[in-house]
Formats: C-alpha cells, sequence, structure tokens
C-alpha cells in the first residue's frame, strides 16, 4: 500500500483521531487505492471544489460493482474506521443483476476524504471464498446536504440542521413549582467533558441527549450508553436558571415520558445477511428502566412507585423535568446557548429566563413512607416493624387509594407536594366525598399546585348518592401500562359481560389493562427487534402482577377483542377466592390443547353482552350443520322461536314493531347469531348448531350482544382499490364523492339535509335530535350545536381524505344468517374465473330493509349486487350476486341470507367470513358492478394449529400474550398490500401474497402460527395519499379522491 498522504493537505484519520486506529476483529478494513500516475478522480474533485465537506452535516459516498453477496456486516467491517456510520443500503442495479451497488452514509463526515482516489481496496472476511483483496468504486455523492434551514417564522432567518452541544451535567426530577425543580439524580460530564451530549434538531424537530450508565452483567463491569429523544410537540415551555460558576441550566418539563434508548455493546449482533440495508437506529434498543443491575426491575411487580435499591437508578417514567446544566462561561458558549433558546422560540417552545428559579436535590416523596405499608413477612427487623409503626401509617381506603394514584399517574398531582397534612384530611373526610374530591381533580385535567386546595374549595357534599348504574352495566377500573409507567383512570361505567356479573361483589378487584407506547402514540410497534426491553415488561406484568397500595393483582385472562387492543383482565386474589377459581367457574377447557385457542374461548366469557332477566335458560335442542364438499354452511347460525326474540327485544327495551329477527348472542360454551324461524321452533326454544358449540360451561343464561339492524354501507381504501381492479372506473367514485362533498355542504344550511345524513350513517353524538329540537333555525343559531355540526363535518371530511370513507345510498351493512329452506341458488365452482355475465348462473341473496322513514315498512332489494365483508384484499373477495325476492323468508329483515345449496359457502369466499357474527356488505349502485365478475376466490388454507401433548397452563397464556403482541403484523401486512395495490395492482403475485398472509395474521389468535412479513414484502416507495416519505404521487382512484378532499 502507498503511503501517500492524500491531497489538500490531509492526513490519514488514523494519524489525526486514535478513534480512527480501531480495527475489526472480523477482518482488515480497508484504504484507498492510491496508483502512480493517477488522474484525480474528476467526479471527487467537483465535489471538493462545490463546498467544504468537512462542515456538511452528513456525508453519503457511493459504491459500485459490489458481488451480490456483500452484506451490510462487510460495508461495517470495511468502512466503520472511517467514521461514523448512520445509514447503509445495498440495491441492485438495473443494468447487471449480478452486481450490486451500494451507499454509506456518515453523521459527521469522516475525518478524511478517503474517496478521493476513486477506488478502494479491502479484503473479505471469507479468505476462503475471496482469498484476492477486493477493489471497490468509490465517488462522493454529488448532493451536498443543506447545512442550515429556513426558521419557521422568519423566513429571512436560517438556523443549522444540527446544533451540538455538551452539558456539563443532565439532572432528572421533578418540577415542584413554577419556579423549583427538585432533582433526584444528576449524571455529571466525565472525561474530556464530552461525555454528555446534547444535539437539537430542527430538522427531525427534536432534541436528543446522550449520556452514559455504568452498568453491571453477567458479574461483569461495563459502561452502556443511553440517549432520551423528545420532540419538540412534548415541549411547551422550557426555563432558564441564572449563570452560576459561569455555568445556567436549561430546565425541561415534559408532560409524558419521552422515548430513552440503550445502546448495543455488540454492533454486529444488528445485522442480517437477508437485510440489505442498515440505520444506526437498529443498534439502539428501547428502554424501559434505567438501572446497573438491568435483570433487577424482573423481579418486582408494575407499580406507580418505583423505589430499586439501585445507585443508578433513574426513574424515567415519573422523573419527567429534565435538566441540562450548559457552559456559560465564554462568549462562543453563550453564542450557542442563544441560539438554542432561538431556536425552539421558532417552533413555538417558550424559553422563560428566571433568575430566581431554583434547582434542589432531594430524596423520594414522604407521601410513600405514610400509604405504603405491607403486611410484615420473614425477614423484617425491629427498625423496619417500627417504621409501618400506626402513628407513621395513613390508613386510605382502597377507593380513595386508587383514584390519588389516578391523580398522581397522569400529573394532575405531585407526589413531591403532597405532605402528611393532606393524606391526613382525606383519610378523615367520608369515602365518598374523598373520591369525588380527586375524581374532579382527574376531570378537570388541570395540574394542582397546591394540593391542599382542592380540599379547601371542595363543595362536594359527602351525602352525594352515586347515580344508579344499570343493570347490564358495571364500573370498570382501567391502567394503560407505558414502556415507562403505568397511568390509572377513573372508574368507568361499561357494559357488562357474564364473569363482571357473577362476580359483581368483588367489582374493584378487577382490573382491565392495556400495553401502548407513551401516551399518545399509540400501540407498541411490531417488527422491531429493538422493542424487546419493552415486551419484557409486558412479560414481567404478566407474572409479577401490578401493584396498587397493598393490592397485587394478577392476570386472568383475555380474549380475541382484548388481543385487538393490547389488552387483559387482571384480578387481585382474596383468601376465598383466586384468579384459578375463576378460571374453573368459566367453564371445561382441558380437551382444548391449542394455546391460542384456549385464550380465545377464556376471552368467549369477557364479551360484552346483556343478560335476559326474563328468561333463566331457555329450553336448547340440538340440530345438524349443513356440510358438504368439506365446508360448513351453517357455521355459526342457529334458529330462535318468534316468541322468544319478542321477549328479548322487550327486556333490552328494543323496538318491538322493527321486530328483530337475528340476535349476536352467547349462551354457556356456545356463541354465534340466532335467526328467528317461527315454524321450527317452540315457543321457548332455541337451536343450537355443532359449529355453535365451543366448550362445556354451568352458566346456561341466555346472553344478547345485539340485535340485526339496518346500517348503510361506506367503501374504503380496500373496497375501492380491489374494485377499481374489477373494472369499476374512477368517474364511479368520483361521482359519488361529489355528491357527499355537496350534501356535507348543504347541512350546514339545511337541517333536513343534515338530519338525513345523520341518522342513515352513524349519529354517535345525537346531532339529529338537537336540530330536530329547534337548537338550530334561521331564528336561533345555538352556539353549541353549531359548533358540534361544523366539528362533525370536518371530522367527516378528514374520514373521507384519509380513509376514503365514501358513502352509498344505494347499499346495506348487515349480519349474516342461512337460507334454511335451500331455496336460494348456491356457488357453482364451474363459474370460478369465467368471462361469462350470465345472471341466471350467480348466487342468490335474500335481503330485506327496513325504511327509516315510513313505520313497519320493509323494501326487499332485487338485482345484480356486489357483497363483500371488510377487510376485502384479494379480488376475490368482493362477489357479484343477484338478490331475490324469496317469500319463504320474508320473516327476515335487516340480515343478509345466504344459500345454503352451491359448491361452496358465500360467506367464506368474502374475506374468510362465517354466519357468527361477521357484517356484510351489499351494494346494488348500477355504477359500482365491476365488469369482472367471477374472479376465483382465495383458496386459502389455515395453517394446522400448533397443539400442545398436555394441558395448557396459565404460563402458556402468558408466554403467547407477550409472543402475540410482539408478531401481530395484521396493521403492516395490510398497509404494505395497499401501496403495493397501487403500484402493481391487486392481482399482481406479490399482492396475491399479501393477502393470504393477511388471512394467516387473521387467524393468528386462533391458531397461534404468526405471519411472517419478509423484507422484500415492505414497500420502499407510497404513494402520496398513505403521506409516508419517499412517496410519488399516485394516478389511480384512491390518488384521485385524497386531491379532491380539502379539509
Amino acid at each position: 500500500m502507498s503511503s501517500k498522504r492524500p491531497p489538500d493537505g490531509l492526513s490519514k484519520g488514523s494519524q489525526q483521531n486514535p478513534k480512527h486506529q480501531r480495527r475489526s476483529k472480523r477482518c482488515r478494513p480497508g484504504q484507498p487505492k492510491v496508483r502512480r500516475n493517477h488522474t484525480i478522480n474528476l467526479d471527487g474533485l467537483a465535489s471538493q471544489l462545490h463546498g467544504q465537506w468537512k462542515a456538511w452535516p452528513e456525508l453519503t459516498i457511493h459504491l459500485e460493482g459490489l458481488s451480490t453477496s456483500v452484506t451490510t456486516s462487510n460495508l461495517w467491517d470495511w468502512f466503520s474506521h472511517e467514521g461514523e456510520i448512520a445509514y447503509m443500503d445495498i440495491y441492485e442495479t438495473q443494468r447487471n443483476p449480478n452486481i450490486s451497488n451500494a451507499k454509506i452514509r456518515f453523521e459527521p463526515p469522516p475525518e478524511r476524504n478517503f474517496w478521493y482516489t476513486g477506488s478502494y481496496v479491502v479484503r473479505h472476511h471469507d479468505r476462503k471464498q475471496h482469498p484476492k483483496q477486493i477493489e471497490i468504486s468509490i465517488k462522493l455523492s454529488n448532493h451536498v446536504p443543506p447545512g442550515f434551514l429556513k426558521s419557521p417564522v422568519h423566513p429571512d432567518r436560517t438556523c443549522p440542521v444540527k446544533l451540538t452541544l455538551y452539558p456539563a451535567a443532565i439532572h432528572f426530577g421533578s418540577l415542584t413549582g413554577e419556579k423549583s425543580m427538585k432533582i433526584m439524580k444528576s449524571i455529571p460530564g466525565m472525561g474530556n467533558g464530552r461525555s454528555l451530549k446534547l444535539e437539537l434538531s430542527p430538522k427531525y424537530q427534536r432534541l436528543t441527549v446522550f449520556f452514559p450508565i455504568p452498568s453491571v452483567a453477567g458479574g461483569n463491569r461495563t459502561e452502556r450508553q443511553h440517549k432520551v429523544v423528545i420532540d419538540f410537540s412534548s415541549m411547551k415551555n422550557v426555563y432558564q436558571t441564572a449563570a452560576v460558576d459561569n455555568c445556567c441550566t436549561l430546565v425541561v418539563p415534559l408532560k409524558t415520558p419521552p422515548q430513552y434508548y440503550w445502546k448495543t455493546p455488540d454492533i454486529h449482533s444488528t445485522f442480517s445477511d437477508e437485510t440489505k440495508n442498515w440505520s444506526v437506529m437498529e443498534s439502539w434498543n428501547r428502554a424501559t428502566n434505567i438501572v446497573q443491575h438491568a435483570g433487577l426491575p424482573m423481579m418486582y411487580p408494575v407499580t406507580l412507585h418505583n423505589d430499586f435499591q439501585d445507585p443508578e437508578f433513574v426513574d424515567i417514567g415519573r422523573w419527567t423535568t429534565l435538566g441540562f446544566v450548559l457552559d456559560g462561561g465564554t462568549e462562543i458558549a453563550s453564542q450557542v446557548n442563544q441560539q438554542l433558546v432561538s431556536i425552539l422560540d421558532d417552533f413555538n417552545i417558550t424559553t422563560k429566563v428566571q433568575d430566581d428559579f431554583k434547582t434542589v436535590h432531594g430524596t423520594k416523596a414522604k407521601m410513600w413512607e405514610y400509604i405504603d405499608h405491607q403486611a410484615p413477612t420473614e425477614g423484617h427487623n425491629a427498625l423496619q416493624m417500627l417504621q409501618y409503626s400506626p402513628d407513621s401509617i395513613v390508613h386510605l381506603p382502597f377507593e380513595i387509594r386508587y383514584q390519588l394514584e389516578v391523580c398522581l399517574s397522569r400529573g394532575y398531582l405531585n407526589e413531591h407536594m403532597i405532605g402528611r397534612e393532606f393524606l391526613e384530611r382525606l383519610a378523615n373526610m367520608k369515602p365518598a366525598k374523598a373520591r369525588l374530591c380527586l375524581e374532579s381533580v382527574a376531570d378537570n385535567a388541570q395540574v394542582v399546585i397546591d394540593p391542599m386546595a382542592i380540599l379547601e374549595e371542595s363543595q362536594i357534599d359527602g351525602s352525594i348518592i352515586m347515580s344508579r348504574i344499570p343493570s347490564h352495566c358495571c364500573l370498570i377500573r382501567k391502567a394503560v401500562i407505558t414502556p415507562t409507567t403505568i397511568r390509572y383512570t377513573t372508574p368507568t361505567v361499561e357494559m357488562s359481560n357474564r364473569v363482571m356479573r357473577r362476580y359483581k361483589h368483588y367489582e374493584d378487584r378487577f382490573l382491565k389493562i392495556q400495553f401502548t407506547e407513551e401516551m399518545e402514540k399509540g400501540r407498541i410497534a411490531v417488527n422491531k427487534d429493538q422493542n424487546d426491553e419493552i415486551y419484557k415488561r409486558v412479560l414481567r406484568s404478566m407474572y409479577k402482577g401490578v401493584r396498587i397500595g397493598d393490592r397485587f393483582y394478577e392476570f386472568l385472562a383475555f380474549g380475541n377483542s382484548q388481543l385487538r387492543v393490547n389488552g387483559a383482565y387482571f384480578f387481585c386474589p382474596t383468601e376465598h377466592l383466586s384468579c384459578d377459581d375463576i378460571r374453573r367457574w368459566m367453564g371445561q377447557f382441558s380437551h382444548i390443547k391449542v394455546v391460542a385457542k384456549y385464550a380465545a374461548r377464556l376471552g368467549q366469557c369477557f364479551s360484552t353482552t346483556r343478560e335476559l332477566h326474563a328468561i333463566s335458560a331457555p329450553a336448547t335442542q340440538q340440530i345438524p350443520d349443513i356440510e358438504r364438499n368439506g365446508y360448513c354452511f351453517t357455521d355459526g347460525i342457529g334458529k330462535i322461536s318468534s316468541f322468544l326474540a319478542q321477549l328479548i327485544s322487550e327486556d333490552m327495551i328494543l323496538d318491538v314493531i322493527a321486530r328483530p329477527s337475528a340476535f349476536q348472542f352467547r349462551m354457556g360454551g356456545c356463541k354465534g347469531v340466532l335467526a328467528i324461524w317461527p315454524n321450527d321452533t317452540k315457543v321457548m326454544e332455541v337451536h343450537i348448531r355443532e359449529s355453535q358449540k365451543k366448550f362445556e360451561s354451568d352458566s346456561k343464561g341466555l346472553e344478547i350482544i345485539r340485535s340485526a339492524a339496518m346500517a348503510t354501507a361506506t367503501l374504503n381504501r380496500q373496497t375501492i382499490t380491489i374494485l377499481e381492479c374489477l373494472g369499476v372506473p374512477v368517474a364511479s367514485f368520483t361521482n359519488l364523492l361529489d355528491h357527499q362533498l355537496r350534501s356535507y355542504e348543504l347541512a350546514m344550511e339545511d337541517n333536513d339535509v343534515a338530519i338525513d345524513m345523520l341518522t342513515k350513517f352513524v349519529d354517535e353524538n345525537n346531532i339529529s335530535d338537537l336540530l330536530r329540537a329547534g337548537f338550530k333555525t334561521d331564528d336561533l343559531q345555538e352556539p353549541f350545536v353549531v359548533n358540534v355540526l361544523k366539528l362533525w363535518r370536518s371530522w367527516s371530511l378528514k374520514l373521507l381524505k384519509e380513509k376514503a370513507r365514501i358513502q352509498v345510498q344505494k347499499s346495506a351493512f348487515v349480519l349474516g344468517c342461512v337460507d334454511e329452506t335451500g331455496t336460494l341458488r348456491g356457488h357453482s365452482s364451474e363459474t370460478e374465473g369465467s368471462e361469462d355475465k350470465a345472471i341466471d348462473r350467480l348466487p342468490q341473496i335474500f335481503i330485506q330493509l327496513s325504511d327509516a322513514t315510513h313505520y313497519n315498512k320493509t323494501q326487499v332489494i332485487s338485482g345484480v349486487c356486489i357483497i363483500g365483508r371488510n377487510p376485502s384484499l384479494h379480488p376475490g373477495d368482493i362477489r357479484v350476486v343477484e338478490a331475490v325476492d324469496c317469500p319463504a323468508l320474508h320473516h327476515l329483515r335487516d340480515v343478509v341470507v345466504f344459500p345454503s345449496t352451491g359448491d361452496q359457502p358465500v360467506p367464506n369466499m368474502l374475506s374468510g367470513g362465517d354466519l357468527d357474527g361477521d357484517d356484510f356488505f351489499v351494494i346494488w349502485e348500477p355504477t359500482l358492478i365491476p365488469r369482472r365478475w367471477n374472479y376465483p376466490p382465495m383458496n386459502y388454507l389455515a395453517p394446522k394449529p400448533i397443539e400442545l401433548d398436555r394441558d395448557v397452563t396459565v404460563d402458556d397464556l402468558r408466554n403467547f400474550f407477550v409472543k402475540y403482541l410482539k408478531n401481530d403484523k395484521l396493521p403492516l401486512i395490510a398497509t404494505s398490500h395497499l401501496a403495493f395495490s397501487d403500484d402493481l395492482g391487486p392481482m399482481s403475485p406479490k399482492c396475491l401474497e399479501l393477502a393470504e398472509l393477511h388471512s394467516k395474521a387473521v387467524d393468528y389468535p386462533k391458531t397461534g402460527d404468526p405471519a411472517v412479513l419478509r423484507r422484500d414484502q415492505q414497500p420502499r416507495k407510497w404513494p402520496h395519499f398513505m403521506e409516508k416519505k419517499n412517496s410519488y404521487t399516485s394516478r389511480k382512484a384512491l390518488g384521485v379522491i385524497f386531491d379532491k378532499v380539502k379539509v
């Protein structure tokens, strides 16, 4: 190798900076190749002439002529010694599929211009396959990254893309007033003064702070790098203290915890040979705790107040005020600090300079010593026993303790501001009054500086009696567990379930828990190995439980509906009732060896239902399923007598005249739908099929989830995409869209139009009743009603733009049931793939709808329709059918009746539907009937469930819950399918593959077999209507709809 120095007087990085003397353990890093009589690469020279690359915020180099076997791990080995790599991407060339190119981005730029020769020589770690040196063509990107951005409020002013400071110390604590911060943990800068780093990024609108923490793992002491990322959106005010010892402190109070990370020491563990790109973010793992001994938190239950006996403990979920001690002793440092303040101000973050702001080092809040008392256990010494003497303990009834933690967990009360006097006042008040005082704090959602004030100002009468809770409802306590903390909610009234009714005297011992990201961030991200710590926290909750005061809540059960929101039920056992007792009472599940199915059956008991008081237990008769060709045509559907249906309507205070003709139900271990068949059933009888029986249970009462009702269907992004690929022109969608947009405009002026739109579609807020009551007329414009109407319009337009929710007048969205008479024509497999449009060969359906404007009047739909079920991702998921009038089915209304004849059940062809409670959309709008009628349905076979060779245990349930949360790819698959459908079309092989993968993900809660989404199944470009980075303008229907709707 040549020892020549690079041009421009730059020496090699290894001579300038000791950190570049690192060498990979796996292979020797590369060096620029310098040839004699070498002509300097013109592209490299040009790129150096147009700017000072060392001053750039980042720098990208391009590599050409790589072998297709080269991995991101290879690139790291070859180039990491040159500088800090932020991103690597290997991609195929269009000209030669046997050669790959790559790009590497450094942040900040490297110390030397190693690309100047245009060639770089490396050695492969596999010397047998690659014994010779590898020469790589290398050049600097012609794109010069901007170093400055325009101010969002002052266009004539610029700010740097990234501003870096090195604090002298970082404080973690709580804001204890408008002018004071209590410091609970302080990390000083060490070594060269650059162990702590603060990066302000106006480009990404976030503040990132890097700091080290001593760590002990496996008996080895090391230092683990951490960082905290604070979005500008979570910062409202910051405080700047007066200079002390030439330093000032920037105090950043946050309402909710930011995201914390720790860096893996083994970078190579983050690479994958199957992945062709890599980001530095993959080396950062989410942190749920900051402790020296990493395994310590796993030994304790999840609770609001953590007091780990660890020298490096930082309660990142509770200490949400951060302080940064900045150097202000020099003019340059003062200018940088001022620049930081100026940037924050540009983004509407106010910096308050307060000379009298105090930062005080403190210890844990005293209130916990007064109220945290547990039964003495073996090992407590006399001194510890004295700490819990009656004189030091303040006893709070559980309902008060719980509501106090609601206020503390949501930041409305500060634990450091609560003293013994406040707690004693609470304890001495009537429990109902004390609870209501705290509930009012939570309802107002405002931070209370002086807790005593809420007791002094309270006008609540302690004799207030709570409003009567309806018999079909119960009071539910909920908790949200985030990666760093837990938040409780004030008990709310919800529809009850079988378990809550059975154990209503233990109502306050049930806790509904949901696992989410930090507040306002939604569900925990899947498909990321960097979130393993979060899933460990979920596992800790499932095994160690949740502690509130002296109560320990243990995992009880979950069902499909809880899984969809990452939730589960917990219960605090008593001496006489345990979680095992409750699970045994639910039913006999020992015959189920599939963990996922076992969990689903347990969850069946937690379905929100109404128990019928007029009927203790109806007479039941078992009837056979209709089966053919390996399919069940009556999967989930049974029968009920007219008299029993009328009793249900009266008990549930439904419209008796309308007489719902079907009910979704639960009865012991049975579930599904019961449809009225007057001539087949006796007075007090229901007919149950084998497909409806899931397990045996002592509970025999009939419970109703909902009754059949008429609703109008709306299109969505999936259905529009499928209909467009089947031949429906874009104009069909835009015409419906234009009509809907005009209707919204008219609704603001004409009450009749508004009432018609609100009643035809969902009116959750009963706005139509306010309009009928005369709160908005020509003479009276009640401000609240006018604003609510405008809000409804704005929200509807937002859904229209983001979800393409186009309303279809000639449509219905109803429950499905089956033709027990065998009259309707079924599906024939001979028609699949046929270009024939013979109506007499289409499957038949029957649908009779109530007329909302005329009393006891119905309409039977006839003619060609389309029918489907959400979500529809496969071109065969939406079928063309013929709606017919069938007198033998006139007793059924506001349901769609499917044939029991044919080669395959029609519901099964509609996204794998069945008749146990699925809703189907039926559309008879002529402009939406596709040109292609008989696209073959998806031939999807669900994977065989994973069965155990033993009984399912509670630990199996716990582990499956965490595994499900980690592997639930359903939303990601749907998003990928939508993007590829716009680019390639739903009939493309990739989209058909994703449609099958989506079905597998839907079945995951039943089979326990997760769907694996490969990297090549994830888009790298997106249609503009999805509002993501790296987008292109879509010319298809969804793109046109997105552009037409102005919010």
